[in-house]
């Protein structure tokens, strides 16, 4: 009889109890309410996601003025399509930079240096950053000049295989011209460095089926010349038949001309 009688006081005691904790929250709810719509004063935990929800929203608005602005080499559609991973991979970039809390030109910049000033989807964004680079630059930087710019092959044999050609590199600087990577615009297009006598790494397009190396570089003294050695291999594309027009990427530490570019020309036939 005690046994029943003591069950029935503890299940009643635990509802009033958690009864009167419900009850005092509530009470407390609605004088934090009252409080904020009085005084204009936040409720510490609504304050957080607040904030939270309006840094996502100024990241999200910020990143979507930035992507617009960069073209996938691959496809020519802004980086925000993932139509490849190319430009997947250059939206997670700007992604980082915006979480960074990098301002729009300093994410913008740090992307061309990146990526290059070609990158850019509207040709007068490059002018205009260009000019930027200029007058930021400090006047004993690197500078790199290749000798030519443009070469063409002429016809080239898909049975005959592989040509290759040579463009000069030298620092007309008065620093160390650091180069330390190298890229292409098509998976048949590769290139090396020679530079006294020794052959670096085939760097080939980035995130097309060969990995390129990623700790290799070179520096080039003041007045020193190095060789690009460009190489295009027919049966990539085997059944292709007609003009291909493909361009090379020298990336280095000349603050201006940090990508500078080459191109060659063909005619693919048998």
């Amino acid at each position: 009889m005690f046994l029943k009688f003591w069950n029935k006081l503890n299940s009643r005691t635990t509802i009033i109890f958690i009864s009167t904790i419900l009850l005092v929250s509530f009470i407390f709810f609605l004088v934090s309410l009252g409080i904020f719509f009085t005084t204009g004063q936040k409720i510490p935990f609504l304050a957080t996601l607040s904030s939270d929800k309006n840094i996502f929203q100024a990241e999200s608005v910020l990143a979507k003025e930035v992507y617009p602005l960069f073209a996938c080499p691959c496809c020519g559609k802004t980086i925000d399509a993932n139509c490849c991973s190319m430009a997947k991979e250059r939206k997670e970039y700007v992604d980082s930079l915006v979480k960074a809390e990098s301002s729009k030109d300093e994410i913008i910049l740090a992307y061309i240096k990146k990526y290059g000033l070609d990158s850019f989807k509207d040709k007068d964004k490059k002018e205009e950053f260009k000019e930027k680079l200029v007058e930021e630059a400090p006047i004993n930087r690197p500078v790199i000049v290749i000798n030519p710019v443009f070469y063409n092959f002429g016809d080239v044999s898909q049975k005959e295989g592989k040509v290759t050609t040579f463009f000069e590199i030298k620092n007309e600087g008065k620093q160390d011209l650091i180069i330390d990577r190298l890229d292409s615009s098509c998976g048949c297009t590769f290139a090396s460095i020679i530079f006294k006598g020794e052959e670096g790494p085939l760097f080939a397009m980035a995130g097309h089926g060969q990995e390129n190396p990623t700790d290799w570089k070179i520096s080039i003294s003041p007045g020193e010349t190095a060789q690009l050695k460009v190489l295009y291999d027919p049966n990539v594309h085997r059944d292709f038949r007609g003009l291909a027009i493909r361009e090379i990427y020298v990336f280095s530490n000349d603050s201006i001309d940090f990508e500078k570019k080459v191109r060659i020309e063909l005619y693919q036939v048998d």
